[in-house]
């Protein structure tokens, strides 16, 4: 014989005091939508749609009777529905708003895995030939940018959305760059060719005409400059015989410096009347100062013969002549500590003094930092 159902009567299982109405079994459940299942929750509701239940107004967990609350589900009274997670100490540590701003206040988050060791940390479980991270501008305008945030310091890397170039700035957002602005710290360029916009550039050359000494490595007094990033040339005129130099570059920063020379004779007319020893030679080179102040060379470039050979019919007639041989050269790339300095030195062995060839194309120097 069937069981007649109960009622909600039966048994006095509700009660009803004031306005709240109980089941008053502590041990028995509610369940709505079956009578085959009863899942051992304390309120299961059951049903083949998606619409099986509405709250209207807010909603909450709690741990325990009168314990701490769990999270809720509310509004923020402007519309925006709130979903908040609470810590042990009832602090709303998680916060997702549909509209405005949305926070985790606490913790860590991992993606893709369940041991985060950063505040967010992204784990790629399959590890797919793909970016773990993302960041996408889908209105095609404007850049797509991260920022770095520091005590008095902001940093920002991304593309540069009007040029597709990769930057780094100290600003807090991408800055429209140009040489030597002060903001544009790195750009990789989509063709391939990166630029440290705030490494050391530098180029200076011999202005007006320096009369070399015979068979003594002599300084070249560059007097002009074409740019200096960071104001590391000192020009001058004037070095004393052998040195020191009162041209000189000083690096502020420590690395690798790319450094060019070149330097040019003058051997005109007057050589077809001055006999040159047929073993003469003109040489440039890169000189360093050492901690103790002494300069030394560091890299020599060409030997060039500039000598004229003798004639069997007598001194007086003219043999072959190297005149043209007059433009040595020399490139290195030397390691510099800050504050180190360096400087160009050239030699002649005519047997009497010569001049150099000023002016840009003809003697100059050129420092680069590479790294």
């Amino acid at each position: 014989m069937l069981q007649k159902p109960a009622e909600l009567s039966y048994g006095n299982l509700w009660r009803r005091i004031g306005t709240d109405t109980y089941l008053g079994n502590m041990t028995d459940n509610v369940v709505i939508g079956t009578n085959t299942s009863a899942p051992g929750y304390k309120f299961y509701v059951f049903g083949a749609t998606s619409q099986m239940s509405r709250f209207d107004g807010q909603v909450e967990f709690w741990n325990t009777a009168g314990g701490i609350m769990d999270a809720d589900i509310n509004d923020d009274g402007l519309g925006n529905g709130v979903f908040s997670l609470y810590d042990a100490g009832g602090f709303g540590s998680i916060r997702l708003r549909s509209g405005g701003d949305s926070y985790f206040a606490s913790g860590k988050v991992c993606i893709g895995a369940t041991n985060p060791l950063h505040l967010l940390h992204l784990i790629d479980p399959i590890g797919v030939a793909a970016p773990q991270l993302k960041v996408d501008n889908a209105s095609g305008a404007g850049n797509s940018s991260i920022g770095y945030g520091f005590t008095g310091l902001s940093f920002a890397e991304g593309l540069d959305g009007s040029t597709g170039n990769f930057k780094l700035c100290n600003t807090p957002g991408l800055v429209p760059s140009m040489q030597g602005d002060g903001m544009t710290m790195y750009r990789a360029f989509n063709n391939g060719i990166m630029d440290f916009n705030n490494q050391s550039r530098a180029r200076v050359f011999l202005m007006e005409n320096q009369m070399i000494p015979n068979s003594v490595w002599h300084p070249i007094d560059f007097t002009m400059i074409t740019y200096d990033q960071h104001m590391e040339w000192t020009p001058g005129a004037g070095s004393p015989m052998g040195g020191p130099p009162m041209s000189y570059f000083t690096a502020t920063e420590e690395g690798y410096y790319q450094v060019n020379a070149r330097t040019a004779y003058f051997l005109g007319e007057e050589m077809d009347n001055w006999w040159v020893n047929y073993d003469a030679f003109v040489s440039i080179a890169i000189y360093k100062r050492d901690v103790q102040g002494n300069w030394n060379m560091h890299a020599q470039g060409n030997n060039l013969q500039i000598g004229q050979a003798w004639n069997p019919q007598g001194p007086m007639e003219m043999g072959l002549s190297f005149k043209h041989n007059n433009a040595p050269n020399v490139s290195d790339v030397i390691y510099l500590q800050k504050g180190e300095r360096i400087a160009i030195y050239t030699w002649q062995s005519a047997g009497f003094p010569l001049n150099l060839i000023p002016g840009s194309a003809k003697t100059y120097c050129s420092v680069h930092k590479s790294s």
